[in-house]
């Protein structure tokens, strides 16, 4: 928005943050034009396309979850290991949970 004025830029945060999250909006099977009607408080918005369909979808795999288990170290996952035999991830984005058991907690030690 390089031509928005001060007032302008901080009428659209305000309506970013009133908004809410994105991903409710589309789960509210909101059209394109009726969020960015909300994000900016403008009802006289001009549509330049319209064949764009909104969908949420979230990228989450067991493979990216392996990851981060990985990445929390040797020491914590044997610690998990022992302490608990499993481990169950929750995706922050759109709350899938992956659970390993002990055997694949085993494996990822040997990674």
């Amino acid at each position: 928005m390089p031509d928005a004025t001060n007032e302008d830029i901080l009428n659209v945060e305000k309506g970013i943050f009133e908004a809410g999250a994105i991903s409710k909006m589309l789960d509210e099977k909101l059209s394109l034009l009726d969020i960015a009607k909300k994000v900016t408080g403008d009802k006289n918005i001009k549509v330049i396309e319209d064949c764009k369909i909104p969908v949420y979808k979230c990228d989450c795999s067991k493979e990216k979850m392996e990851n981060a288990l990985i990445a929390i170290g040797k020491t914590e996952l044997e610690k998990i290991i022992k302490e608990d035999g499993k481990a169950e991830l929750v995706c922050h984005f759109c709350n899938k949970k992956y659970e390993f058991n002990k055997e694949e907690l085993e494996k990822l030690l040997e990674r």
